[in-house]
């Protein structure tokens, strides 16, 4: 037996060598090969700085904004899925670090058995007999922790659920930015249909002025069929447009969390008004890796995967198990709970992994491939977000001077068209010419409304990918 002893002891002994000698660093800061800047590329110093702490909403749109984002985050069903997902997740940790105790069960048992009896004969005649057997106790299994493997599986789990909830955070935050879009679709809805029924109607008042000339012979056939064709036009236009307010009134809806009706109810209908024009905040760079929740979960992973790396390493220590407990045992039930009857036991287990086929080896390999590759996730991911936020950043100062320059353009085109149309009925301008002047007109004002709206969904980008809250605070 001595050898046997001896090689165990070895094995053990090299094993920890082997393994203590090479664990690796998990609790590390997060490193980029590329760092940071200190400022942004873009140049932002154009853009205010005076975000309130209140959160983004509160600057973009005010408290009807806030509304409808609080009633998101509250009756969406796909964000519900998610936070009780999240809670099972919880309880994974909880159940990992449940490892760490002993465990305890109580036992009750009872047997009956029967024995014959060969060439022997019992003094009653009979060749068997029967006994009965019970016994209680308390059975206790404690596995102690002695490399501390167990600690570094609930840690683990701990950083796995942290990276969870961060990511959570960032779909309540991604759920934000849907429900603020919507809403200015609808703000921007709401503009084009009210500017394509007044375009519609002016068309038909000028099909109706054409038609008269007409009938006076002051027209030509020409100029009436002009006019028709353009208020039709106008007419159909604000049918497709109306439709497209219905729908994106139903995605609001189900973004809340409601049935997607195509209406809205009475207090937002309410309060469905004009495009803002907020300020922003512009966090530094090294801000953002803060605040982004991508970032952060992506970091909680490569430490969660560390660990499991430690873990992998650990395994190949030896084992230290006690079991054991008071308990009784008896042939009478009623005498279970008599102390002339106690018992008590204990036994310790020591367990040293030989020879597994290499699993080990190769857990250990896939657990290091694993955090290399998780600790890549997070510099990429950090890189994706710094592309993000100075392409909005870029985006956000070219949309401005885009809607400078529209808005410049709509008003001299509607300008031009009341001049055309006057011209028009003084007989020194061609019908086409004065019918196209306020089209043009229409379509100028209505890239106002879109510009401003694409403004707007580009800030709400931005907001999400410097990682800002919307309601600061309660979020």
């Amino acid at each position: 037996m001595k050898p046997i002893i001896i090689f165990l002891t070895l094995t053990g002994l090299s094993q920890f060598l082997f393994v203590g000698c090479t664990l690796p660093l998990v609790h590390k800061n997060p490193t980029l090969e590329i760092p940071p800047p200190q400022y942004w590329e873009s140049n932002a110093t154009s853009l205010e700085s005076n975000l309130s702490e209140s959160g983004w909403a509160r600057t973009l749109g005010g408290a009807p904004l806030e509304k409808v984002i609080e009633q998101a985050w509250v009756n969406n069903p796909d964000l519900l899925v998610l936070s009780e997902r999240l809670i099972a997740k919880g309880e994974q940790a909880t159940i990992l670090g449940a490892q760490l105790l002993p465990t305890a069960r109580a036992e009750v048992t009872g047997s009956r058995s029967k024995r014959n009896l060969i060439g022997f004969n019992l003094p009653n005649g009979s060749t068997s007999f029967t006994s009965n057997s019970f016994t209680s106790g308390l059975n206790i299994s404690w596995e102690l922790d002695l490399w501390g493997k167990l600690a570094d599986n609930r840690d683990s789990a701990l950083r796995a659920f942290e990276a969870d909830s961060l990511e959570y955070k960032g779909s309540r935050l991604s759920l934000a930015g849907q429900t603020a879009k919507a809403w200015y679709d609808l703000i921007e809805g709401t503009q084009q249909l009210g500017l394509a029924r007044k375009s519609a109607q002016s068309f038909i008042q000028n099909q109706t002025f054409v038609e008269e000339r007409y009938e006076k012979g002051l027209a030509n056939g020409l100029d009436k069929n002009l006019a028709q064709a353009i208020a039709a036009t106008a007419q159909a236009q604000s049918l497709a447009l109306a439709g497209q307010l219905e729908s994106d009134t139903r995605r609001l809806n189900f973004l809340l969390g409601k049935y997607p009706s195509n209406t809205l109810d009475q207090n937002l209908s309410e309060e469905i008004g004009e495009f803002p024009d907020p300020q922003i905040a512009i966090p530094t760079p090294s801000q953002t890796l803060t605040q982004r929740p991508d970032l952060l979960a992506a970091e909680k992973k490569a430490l969660s995967a560390g660990l499991d790396l430690q873990v992998a390493r650990k395994n190949f220590f030896p084992s230290l198990a006690l079991t054991g407990g008071p308990g009784s045992r008896s042939d009478e039930f009623e005498n279970l709970l008599d102390q002339n009857f106690q018992t008590w036991g204990i036994n310790g287990s020591l367990t040293q992994p030989i020879f597994n086929g290499g699993r080990l080896r190769a857990a250990q390999r896939q657990a290091k491939a694993i955090q290399a590759a998780a600790w890549g996730q997070y510099r990429s991911t950090a890189l994706r977000a710094f592309a993000e936020v100075e392409n909005l950043l870029a985006a956000e100062i070219r949309l401005a001077e885009q809607e400078k320059l529209i808005e410049l353009a709509a008003q001299s085109s509607e300008q031009a068209a009341k001049l055309s149309w006057e011209r028009y009925q003084r007989g020194v301008e061609a019908i086409f010419n004065a019918l196209e002047n306020q089209r043009r007109a229409f379509d100028a004002r209505s890239r106002a409304f879109t510009i401003r709206k694409q403004r707007l969904h580009n800030r709400i980008d931005l907001y999400l990918a410097l990682g800002l809250s919307p309601l600061g605070e309660k979020s």
